[in-house]
């Protein structure tokens, strides 16, 4: 497996964790589940190294989003239930 390969495999995991982690269970999340799943098979059918680059940082951009949402969301309640 190219290193490039191993790269897309890591942000796809990444991005499945969050997407598990911090979006709702309901359908929603299978569906967010199934996009993105779709869209990192329409990565394998890119040649262009350059627009390969471009949608793996979009999912390790898009994977920390999620992430930092979340961890301020907590850092909000943490306040609320503190001082409120």
């Amino acid at each position: 497996m190219s290193a490039e390969a191993l790269q897309v495999a890591k942000v796809y995991r990444q991005l499945l964790r969050a997407v598990k982690k911090h979006v709702a269970k309901e359908d929603r999340a299978r569906h967010f589940k199934e996009y993105v799943t779709e869209e990192f098979r329409n990565y394998s059918k890119l040649s262009d190294p350059s627009s390969i680059q471009q949608k793996i940082k979009l999912a390790h951009n898009y994977t920390f989003l999620l992430n930092s949402v979340h961890h301020h969301q907590e850092l909000l309640f943490s306040i609320q239930h503190c001082c409120g």
